[in-house]
């Protein structure tokens, strides 16, 4: 069984989110019609886990 390590809120990780989403959405578009930065560092100052993305 693995580990899940949890960090401090970085205040940085929506703005990763959104400088890397066009790539992503990019990349993926003949698959996924929209990315969302989702769970726990997408709510300001909650301790999380590595960055989640949602696809549809």
């Amino acid at each position: 069984m693995s580990c899940i390590t949890l960090v401090d809120y970085d205040s940085c990780w929506p703005s990763l989110f959104e400088e890397r989403a066009p790539a992503i959405t990019a990349l993926l578009s003949p698959f996924v019609n929209e990315i969302q930065h989702i769970g726990s560092t997408a709510v300001p100052g909650l301790a999380a886990k590595p960055k989640s993305i949602s696809m549809r």
